[in-house]
C-alpha cells in the first residue's frame, strides 16, 4: 500500500512545531547527553534524511515536497505509524526557519548511548572527545572519523552532541555508523580501553610530543582530541600511551580542532595504497 501523505497549508501546523525549537527546546540536557530514553534528533535534508531511515531510526515527523514522496516509499513498512506531511516551499521554508526550503526534514528518536563496553568489542579505532563544545567541530570531527574507520567514539559530558541540528548537518549523518559513548570521567574510560588492548595518541602542538608520521601501526588504537582553548587537560595527556603533534610551519601553532582530527585519523590510519 502506498504512503499517505497528508497536505499542510499553514505553518501553525501542529507537526511542524518542533522543526522550529532550538536544542535546548527539544531535549533537556540529559537526553542530549543520552542519560534519559525519548530524546529526539532532527534530521535536515534529503540525504541526512534517507541515512537516518536507512539506518532504521524511527521517524515520528517526515516533512517533504511533493516531488520527494516517491523517494519514502522504499522504507513504507517503517513509515507506517509516522506522520507525513508534504507542504509547498513558502510553508517548509517558514517551518524550518531556515533560508532554503529543505527538500526533507525529519523528526526521529534518537537512538540510546552505546558502553564504552559495546565500543571495545566492536571497533578497533576510537576517537575521545574532551570538552569539544562547538557542534560543528564535533559534526567535522565524526565525518572524518568515520571516513578514516574510527567507529568508536567516547564523550566527556562537556561534549556537544553528535545528534544536534548543527552537528547533524555538518556530518552529513555519517554519525549514525558510529557507537557513541558518554563518560563522566574519561581518565577512568582511559584505563579501561588500555586494559583492553588499546594504544592512546593524545594530539597536543607541544614540540617535545612524537611526529604524527613516527607513530607505528598499532591494531588497537584512541585518538584523543581536546577543546579549541585550552586543549587536553594534563590527567589525559599525563596517562595516554604517547602524546603526538602534527608537523607545521614555524609560527603555526595549532589547528582548529576539526581540522587536526581530519589530519589524525588519516595519518593514523592503515592504509594500502
Amino acid at each position: 500500500m502506498p504512503l499517505a501523505f497528508r497536505q499542510a497549508t499553514s505553518v501553525t501546523d501542529s507537526a511542524l512545531t518542533p522543526f522550529r525549537f532550538r536544542e535546548r527546546q527539544l531535549n533537556t540536557r540529559p537526553h542530549r547527553r543520552g542519560d534519559l530514553e525519548g530524546a529526539l534528533f532532527i534530521a535536515e535534508g534529503d540525504l541526512v534524511v534517507m541515512r537516518a531511515l536507512a539506518s532504521g531510526y524511527h521517524a515520528t515527523t517526515l516533512l517533504c515536497g511533493e516531488a520527494q514522496c516517491d523517494e519514502l516509499e522504499q522504507f513504507a513498512a517503517q513509515l507506517e505509524s509516522t506522520d507525513l506531511v508534504v507542504a509547498d516551499e513558502a510553508i517548509r521554508r517558514e517551518a524550518t526557519g531556515l533560508a532554503v526550503a529543505l527538500n526533507m526534514i525529519g523528526l526521529f528518536v534518537k537512538p540510546a548511548n552505546a558502553t564504552l563496553s559495546e565500543v571495545i568489542a566492536r571497533h578497533q579505532r576510537v576517537v575521545m572527545l574532551s570538552q569539544v563544545d562547538n557542534p560543528t567541530n564535533v559534526g567535522a570531527i565524526m565525518r572524518s572519523a568515520m571516513a578514516f574507520g574510527f567507529h568508536g567514539i567516547v564523550l566527556d559530558s562537556e561534549t556537544s552532541d553528535p545528534f544536534g541540528r548543527r552537528a547533524l548537518r555538518v556530518s552529513m549523518g555519517t554519525s549514525f555508523s558510529a557507537s557513541i559513548a558518554r563518560s563522566n570521567t574519561l581518565r577512568d574510560a582511559l584505563d579501561e580501553l588500555h586494559g583492553a588492548g588499546f594504544t592512546s595518541c593524545a594530539l597536543t602542538p607541544d614540540a617535545g610530543a612524537v611526529s604524527l608520521h613516527q607513530v607505528e601501526s598499532v591494531e588497537k588504537l584512541v585518538l584523543i582530541l581536546g577543546s579549541e582553548r585550552d586543549g587536553l587537560d594534563s590527567t589525559l595527556l599525563e596517562n595516554a600511551t604517547m602524546q603526538v603533534r602534527i608537523p607545521m610551519s614555524s609560527g603555526i601553532d595549532s589547528l582548529n580542532v576539526a581540522a587536526a582530527a581530519a589530519v589524525a585519523c588519516y595519518g593514523l590510519t592503515n592504509r594500502k595504497g
